[in-house]
Parts: structure tokens; C-alpha cells; sequence
């Protein structure tokens, strides 16, 4: 058996979930400046074909991790964190990218976050367009 490296996973200690006009969402609890991880977790990785219902409401894009194959399928995330409370504002503070090394998702601030402040992703015109609505924008 193979001894594996295990490291925490981080999630910044100044974010807190709170009920808001939304259901819950992601909170500041101290000021958090701009290029700053929120949350590193872990996901799992969907094939397009298989995600449906409620559950594309809360899935991520991602690229196929095997670009050359002769049926490239896309694949969608589901992160296993915050990543599925953060609430939609076109005047969004964080982004996220993909630790294909790790394995994770990761979540990040774009711009200063004042204390208070909710954390807001954009989630973008096709997922409005796909559900035939338009954005509150949170704020």
C-alpha cells in the first residue's frame, strides 16, 4: 500500500454561512484583501450528460481531462464545500479555478472584501438563459 500525503485543505478563517435573502450564503467576517484563497475542496467531477435538475444548479465548469481522447465528453464539478452556497452577482468578488494536481477547486477573492460583505460569484449569462430568468445580482 502506497503511504498518501495528506494536507488539510484550507478554508479562510474570516468567512462564515449566513442566512440571507438568497437561503444562505457566504460571509466576510474581517476584511479580505483582493488574490486571497477563500476555499480549497474537493469536487466531483460529472459528465455533462449525467447532470440534470436541481443538481446543475450547483455545479461548475470544467475542461475534459482528457483533451485527445476520440469522445471528449464535458465535464461539470460539484464542490464538496462553500462552493455551492456562493450566491450570483454580476459585481462579483470571487472566481475559481481548477488544482488538476490536487484534485481541487479552488476558491478565490478578485478585489478587497470589506467585513460583512457577502462573497458572490458570477455564474454567468448561459446559466440565466438555460433557466429563462435574470439575475437578482445580489447587493
Amino acid at each position: 500500500m502506497t503511504k498518501l500525503s495528506s494536507q488539510p485543505l484550507f478554508r479562510h478563517p474570516d468567512t462564515v454561512v449566513a442566512p440571507c435573502k438568497f437561503g444562505h450564503g457566504v460571509f466576510a467576517t474581517e476584511n479580505i484583501p483582493a488574490d486571497t484563497t477563500i476555499e480549497e475542496c474537493h469536487y466531483l467531477r460529472i459528465r455533462k450528460e449525467d447532470c440534470s435538475g436541481i443538481l446543475d444548479d450547483y455545479v461548475y465548469s470544467m475542461d475534459s481531462e482528457d483533451e485527445d481522447s476520440i469522445e471528449v465528453s464535458e465535464f461539470y464539478s460539484f464542490p464538496l464545500g462553500w462552493g455551492s452556497i456562493f450566491n450570483h452577482s454580476d459585481e462579483h468578488n470571487i472566481e475559481y479555478w481548477h488544482d488538476i494536481e490536487r484534485d481541487l477547486i479552488i476558491f478565490y477573492t478578485i478585489k478587497d472584501v470589506a467585513s460583512g460583505e457577502q462573497l458572490f460569484i458570477n455564474y454567468g449569462n448561459d446559466w440565466w438563459e438555460t433557466r429563462e430568468c435574470k439575475p437578482d445580482n445580489g447587493q
